[in-house]
């Protein structure tokens, strides 16, 4: 058939927020919530993209919500994310693309799995985020946790580092990070490197490199990637991030490339009227209108 596949599905997960505020659990319904707003407005099946000046025909497409992954074993961390990695393959078996609605950042490790496991080819990993995750263990979270999924996915088998790039890291971080960067070879652009170089050669540039000899891309969505006036309500919140626009003009231009995207550390807890899930269910649309345009250019009005 010649539409597009794109499978919903809910990480309520926070279990992990040990260094951040919990919350990131009530996520995936108040961005459900915010994206039935939006797609209200679709009429005989076309919804408008007045950024992009163009119809999204969503006939073409196959938006299906399969719930989220409430049978979690919340008293074990570790195999919480066999059992989201699990349900995540499931929609992969099922020919959709993957859109994952976190839960704190610890739940990409379950997406690395699930994509691990389902995928025979090498996997490169674009992680937008204000934050490195690369702890090698922590007392407080263990070595699973959403401060250290990008070290544990370096780790696995089909996964090198010279393959994966992190976009948004500022602040002040261990010495450690610093080392490990440098020896691992993986790829990290601040917001500085995006406000001066502009999104659209990050991403150039980013694609590139996640591409490299790979078969499949991971994009990774942490909304503290955004600077902290434009994401209220998240897990840990840094100053001097991404706009709104650099967001939106990145994750565009990476849509058609990706094989599984996640969205995580949205915070209904700490948001206000939940404005930043509504920042979220936009950055979705501009991911899935992203991926129609691309499959079908000549259909632009």
């Amino acid at each position: 058939m010649d539409q597009l596949k794109f499978g919903i599905l809910g990480l309520n997960y926070d279990t992990e927020a040990g260094r951040g505020w919990p919350g990131a659990r009530y996520a995936p319904d108040s961005i459900r919530r915010a994206m039935s707003g939006i797609m209200n407005r679709i009429e005989e099946g076309h919804l408008f993209d007045v950024c992009n000046n163009y119809l999204v025909d969503f006939n073409k497409i196959v938006l299906k919500d399969f719930g989220n992954v409430d049978n979690i074993a919340r008293y074990d961390h570790e195999r919480s994310l066999k059992e989201m990695a699990e349900e995540i393959g499931k929609i992969m078996s099922d020919g959709y693309t993957p859109i994952l609605l976190g839960g704190d950042h610890s739940v990409t490790n379950a997406g690395f799995k699930a994509i691990h496991d389902k995928k025979p080819g090498k996997i490169g990993i674009i992680d937008l985020d204000a934050h490195l995750d690369l702890k090698f263990d922590s007392v407080a979270q263990g070595r699973f946790s959403g401060s250290s999924e990008i070290r544990r996915a370096i780790e696995m088998e089909r996964v090198d580092a010279k393959n994966v790039v992190e976009i948004g890291p500022r602040g002040f971080n261990y010495p450690e990070h610093y080392h490990y960067i440098k020896d691992s070879g993986m790829t990290i652009f601040t917001p500085r490197e995006v406000f001066e170089q502009g999104a659209k050669e990050i991403a150039r540039r980013a694609l590139e490199i996640a591409g490299d000899g790979t078969e499949y891309i991971y994009l990774t969505v942490d909304i503290d990637a955004l600077d902290m006036a434009y994401a209220l309500g998240s897990g840990g919140q840094e100053p001097a991030g991404l706009n709104h626009f650099q967001m939106s003009d990145l994750i565009r231009a990476f849509a058609p490339h990706v094989d599984a995207i996640d969205f995580v550390e949205v915070n209904p807890m700490t948001d206000h009227r939940e404005l930043t899930s509504h920042v979220a269910a936009n950055l979705i649309l501009d991911y899935i209108s992203s991926v129609y345009y691309a499959k079908f250019e000549e259909e632009k009005q």
